[in-house]
């Protein structure tokens, strides 16, 4: 089992960090303002709103910041900017010893996913949300949510669609970004799905690339040993069904038929105004009935 950091108080500390694609400025001041009206405290990295071409920085600014990040001794948590593209680029140079002398939440999505699996793999949950930039744009319910998932409130997760699968599982929650989880394969931030309940999300990608995404995870054997799979939102698709042949969630049952596990779909979180926390490595239990799903979290 991997450690929880300890959920946010008022007044603790929120450093936020840039370690990936160029922020706009605006939009993370929005997020901050939203953060600080809730009681918590911030401090920016020194790079957060610089720009290299399309990154908030060069590789060794973006290391550095998040380097300091992790090391910080009082923080209580890192939420990354944005993500977009560049995390990668940076992963494998972090050295992890003061965090875990120091342990916070690492909050983000999308390309930081990739962060998500990095503390994973030293032995830490983190948090599947919103990036700072992103915040404003939430619902004003998810917003409030967003809020009580930041202090340990985890409330179930519901959905509905005709697409599910249906069956009980639990296990660890593990997942992210798709084109993320096919672009770690072979990587040191790698993670073994086994027994493993999967979220998965996308944005802004054709069907094909869906379908082929789905078809690396299953070539690379992340699939078949899944104790259940989680699907969030796909949205912005840049290709129609009639155009391709499937939906999105044609795709994924068609990669999933020769395996027992439940697939729930809709769940909300992602790239759209209703994106959910979800505590990476955290215990989870999935209950899929006909056309609703539940999703509860296990943390003590």
């Amino acid at each position: 089992m991997v450690e929880h950091p300890d959920f946010l108080r008022k007044n603790d500390l929120i450093i936020i960090v840039s370690p990936s694609g160029v922020v706009v400025k605006d939009r993370v001041l929005e997020g901050i303002e939203i953060l600080k009206n809730q009681g918590f405290k911030i401090e920016l990295a020194p790079q957060v709103f610089t720009q290299h071409f399309k990154f908030a920085g060069t590789p060794e600014q973006r290391l550095a910041d998040l380097q300091y990040a992790l090391d910080h001794p009082t923080a209580k948590a890192i939420l990354c900017a944005r993500g977009g593209f560049g995390i990668t680029h940076i992963i494998d140079q972090l050295d992890w010893s003061g965090f875990k002398k120091h342990p916070k939440w690492i909050i983000g999505f999308s390309d930081i996913t990739a962060l998500l699996h990095a503390a994973y793999h030293n032995g830490f949950a983190s948090l599947h949300a919103s990036v700072a930039q992103g915040i404003s744009k939430l619902s004003q319910k998810y917003q409030e949510i967003y809020i009580n998932n930041l202090r340990g409130d985890l409330t179930p997760l519901k959905a509905e669609s005709e697409f599910n699968k249906a069956g009980l599982a639990e296990g660890i929650l593990l997942g992210g970004n798709l084109s993320l989880l096919a672009h770690q394969i072979g990587t040191e931030t790698e993670l073994d799905y086994t027994g493993k309940i999967l979220f998965i999300e996308e944005v802004g990608e054709p069907l094909y690339h869906i379908d082929r995404m789905m078809l690396q995870l299953k070539r690379a054997g992340k699939l078949k040993k899944l104790a259940g799979l989680v699907v969030g939102q796909f949205t912005d698709i840049k290709e129609s069904k009639e155009l391709f042949g499937k939906s999105v969630e044609e795709i994924i049952l068609t990669h999933c038929s020769s395996y027992n596990f439940p697939i729930g779909f809709n769940f909300p979180f992602g790239h759209g105004e209703d994106n959910w926390s979800l505590v990476h490595g955290g215990m989870v239990k999935l209950m899929i009935e006909g056309r609703s799903s539940f999703m509860v979290f296990l943390l003590v």
